[in-house]
């Protein structure tokens, strides 16, 4: 019964778990192709298990341009925040081919460059593009692998919200003048960890900025300040909400039915007076 009541409490919280370490992939094609219809994620879909599956299709190279975009630090509910609206999701929406895996594993580690596996696979040109620069081109005649590199994005869920929206707006910049450019294209986007260096930043030095404007309050703290520690934070990380599933529903029950165990315990030595013993004669003695 314990064992049954274990495995019930461990049900809640163990997707958790089941999404650590994943990241959203989402691919699509202005054109009917079986790059994508031919990939076969199985029950726990990997990164770049994926990548060979797109790399080793024979239409791959049948593109005018493949863009592979990463975007560290975006999960799925990132990309569930959006419009249906939105630039965004109509080019997924209206795609003739696309495949979108919400929790896809991706090591914590540095893993190959899509792009150069790509320009080396069907000999194309390499183009580094910065979001919401548009100083890029295509040659003609030629194919491209273009890379993209989004900034990277975390913080609370409602700073998350406000800073995807602005990142969907310039991917989508980017991807309609490639529409314009090039109609035979593939997209390739996913997310990635953010490396470690980059969570780990050592503090700003005096040099870093002028002293006016280290000594002013940035218009972002006021306007953090205003709203509380619930507006500012993230209280009920996965973590902690995991650490009271488990404290709840496995450790106190354990306790009780211990405590319910240890009560229930009878003895069953009796003090029984003697045979002839008397408690009147006792007394009057």
């Amino acid at each position: 019964m314990a064992a049954r009541i274990a495995l019930l409490a461990l049900l809640p919280f163990s997707g958790v778990f089941a999404f650590s370490n994943t990241v959203p992939f989402v691919a699509w094609s202005s054109q009917r192709s079986d790059v994508l219809s031919s990939l076969s994620p199985g029950m726990r879909p990997n990164h770049g298990a994926l990548l060979e599956d797109i790399m080793s299709n024979g239409d791959l190279c049948s593109y005018d341009a493949i863009v592979v975009v990463d975007h560290p630090g975006v999960h799925s509910s990132d990309l569930r925040t959006l419009q249906p609206s939105c630039r965004l999701a109509s080019l997924i929406k209206d795609a003739p081919s696309s495949r979108q895996l919400p929790h896809v594993e991706r090591s914590l580690g540095p893993s190959p460059e899509a792009a150069a596996l790509l320009t080396h696979r069907c000999g194309s040109i390499a183009i580094d593009v910065i979001p919401g620069s548009g100083e890029w081109g295509l040659e003609a005649d030629k194919k491209h692998v273009l890379s993209i590199s989004m900034p990277p994005i975390e913080g609370s869920p409602r700073y998350r919200k406000t800073v995807m929206a602005e990142h969907e707006q310039l991917l989508s910049k980017e991807l309609d003048r490639l529409a314009a450019l090039a109609s035979n294209h593939l997209v390739i986007y996913a997310g990635s960890h953010i490396p470690l260096e980059r969570r780990a930043l050592p503090p700003l030095s005096e040099f870093d900025s002028p002293p006016e404007a280290a000594a002013l309050p940035s218009a972002t703290a006021v306007a953090s300040s205003k709203g509380g520690i619930l507006h500012n934070y993230q209280l009920l990380t996965p973590a902690l909400i995991t650490s009271l599933l488990v404290a709840f529903f496995i450790l106190v029950p354990i306790v009780m039915m211990g405590i319910s165990a240890l009560a229930s315990i009878q003895s069953t030595l009796r003090s029984e007076a003697p045979k002839d013993y008397s408690a009147q004669e006792k007394k009057m003695q």
